[in-house]
């Protein structure tokens, strides 16, 4: 019995030194094609950017930039992140933002709005380095 308690227990170290290794960062410049669907503007598509500038811990801040017709625009952005990056949430001034984590370098990611003029828009960005 007092083997099977310190294997247990030296195996959690591991578990937890493994768990400690994977620490998730997201700071870095983000791009990919979104598409988006809004009751005024109807549907549109083009390149969106996500620059997150700052982390610290689970917590984050940045901003997206995405390319229109009429010229880029830039929203700053906040967002946190639960242990283990499963569920990531943002927000700007006007909307949320949901992410998922699918990889290391890829990150998908929806925005909604409600309101007047409701809209959503989603993609698929990956991470220069």
């Amino acid at each position: 019995m007092k083997t099977l308690i310190v294997a247990a227990f030296a195996l959690s170290m591991l578990v937890s030194q493994a768990s400690a290794q994977r620490e998730i960062s997201l700071v870095g410049t983000w791009t990919g094609e979104r598409d988006r669907s809004a009751k005024i503007e109807g549907y549109r598509s083009g390149t969106a950017t996500l620059v997150i500038t700052e982390q610290k811990g689970r917590a984050f801040k940045g901003y997206l930039t995405r390319a229109n017709a009429d010229g880029d625009v830039k929203e700053d952005l906040w967002g946190a992140f639960t242990p283990g990056g499963r569920l990531i949430a943002g927000a700007d001034d006007e909307g949320i933002y949901s992410f998922l984590l699918v990889n290391r370098n890829t990150l998908d990611y929806c925005y909604v709005e409600s309101g007047q003029g409701p809209r959503a828009v989603c993609a698929r960005l990956v991470r220069k380095r």
